[in-house]
């Protein structure tokens, strides 16, 4: 038995021999060589098993990658939606924030005393002008995170809206592989008939046999319906009688002789 060792250095010694022969071409030699083994196989292998194996495919490859992308996509879609709603309160926050620093500011310009009364309770002006300051910093770094998760989210849409375009096109895709190898099946179903019927040979002679067998039955018939109309003339008619019989004797004697003398008559003028 060849060891894998004496295997190795058989084909390395097989390729630097090509490679001396044939030089530096002896790649481009093996390649096509690969490639024509390759073409040959795959001619050799039925059309039928290889319509097989595209489903396969389908089923078995491209089946999980879809049910891998449009699980990804509805969660990306339920991201989308709970961070909208999110961008939604804080927008409002926003806005109540602002409302609030800008009459906070407004109260401040206004009151000309050293104190500014909120809800029954006195504050210093330097008190209050501090308090608007702080809010006013935490508002300007809320609205920046505000800003922040909004272009999040709008970057967030466009990626599902890119990702549910991928999707379709691949179901669209799917289904026109799958039409596709519906309609190969059925024009290799079609060439099989085809060619089981030119392979098939018909025996003329059993056509000519049933051909005989009916004209021979054809004439048998036309014989015993031509017996039954013979038979039916003699058969199926009531007798009638004859003129001769209707009539007398008399009738019959002057019918013979006619308008003429009788006979002694006719003696005694001659």
């Amino acid at each position: 038995m060849v060891s894998l060792k004496t295997a190795i250095v058989g084909g390395v010694s097989a390729l630097a021999l090509g490679t001396l022969v044939l030089g530096t071409s002896v790649l481009s030699y093996v390649r096509t060589a690969k490639n024509e083994v390759t073409t040959a196989v795959e001619d050799a292998i039925p059309i039928e098993f290889q319509l097989k194996r595209a489903k396969d495919m389908l089923k078995n490859e491209l089946e999980p990658e879809l049910s891998r992308m449009k699980h990804a996509v509805a969660e990306s879609q339920v991201e989308v939606e709970h961070l909208q709603a999110k961008i939604d309160t804080r927008q409002q926050e926003v806005v109540d924030q602002r409302r609030s620093i800008m009459d906070q500011r407004t109260q401040l310009a206004s009151d000309k005393t050293r104190f500014v009364d909120i809800n029954n309770v006195s504050y210093t002006k330097a008190e209050f002008e501090e308090d608007l300051g702080t809010r006013f910093e935490r508002f300007k770094t809320f609205e920046t995170t505000f800003k922040a998760q909004a272009k999040v989210l709008e970057a967030k849409k466009k990626a599902v809206t890119a990702n549910e375009e991928k999707v379709a096109k691949l179901i669209s895709a799917r289904e026109e592989l799958k039409l596709q190898i519906e309609e190969l099946e059925a024009r290799v179903s079609a060439l099989d008939a085809a060619e089981t019927v030119a392979e098939s040979e018909f025996d003329d002679s059993k056509l000519s046999n049933v051909k005989n067998l009916l004209d021979g039955l054809e004439a048998k018939v036309d014989v015993r319906e031509r017996e039954l109309s013979l038979e039916s003339k003699n058969t199926d008619l009531i007798p009638l009688r004859t003129e001769e019989s209707s009539k007398s004797v008399v009738d019959s004697v002057d019918a013979y002789f006619g308008n003429e003398a009788p006979f002694e008559d006719t003696a005694s003028n001659n």
